[in-house]
């Protein structure tokens, strides 16, 4: 009886602590989706690896960008809360208005504006079009994370 309750206790405190784990990382996750420039303040020594691994596990979901499909992922952003896009490891953006765009000949499509981050040794704080921010279509890695 006794290990049957050790047991049952031990079940209960590991599933408790993983709760609590995972909504801190949660918070983590909205704070940085609520200001961006807390990014900064974080002691990681690369952020946007660190928020990028964050993103992933916590996200609704994820679309890989190309010139093809960026129009109908931007539409389909509408339907989310926050949207975060994420160039290889060096780059970060939030999209601050999606009503706000630009047309980008060069992308094909009209691009909101967002804020976010370029790291060139450091974090360069960037507010603008995502098009001056993201760069041109090529074969880097461009991943849109979706949430609510």
């Amino acid at each position: 009886m006794r290990l049957i309750t050790l047991f049952t206790l031990l079940i209960l405190i590991t599933s408790c602590s993983k709760k609590t784990n995972k909504e801190s990382v949660n918070s983590n996750v909205l704070a940085l989706l609520e200001d961006i420039t807390l990014l900064e303040n974080k002691e990681y020594k690369t952020p946007i690896i660190t928020f990028k691994e964050l993103v992933i596990s916590n996200a609704k979901k994820s679309i890989t960008l190309t010139k093809n499909n960026i129009s109908q992922s931007l539409t389909e952003a509408k339907n989310y809360k926050y949207c975060v896009i994420i160039v290889g490891t060096h780059t970060i953006v939030k999209i601050s208005d999606l009503k706000n765009c630009k047309q980008s000949g060069s992308w094909g499509a009209c691009m909101p504006h967002a804020e976010g981050y370029i790291k060139k040794g450091k974090l360069i704080y960037k507010k603008d079009y995502i098009n001056n921010i993201i760069g041109l279509p090529n074969t880097q890695e461009r991943t849109m994370y979706l949430f609510n």
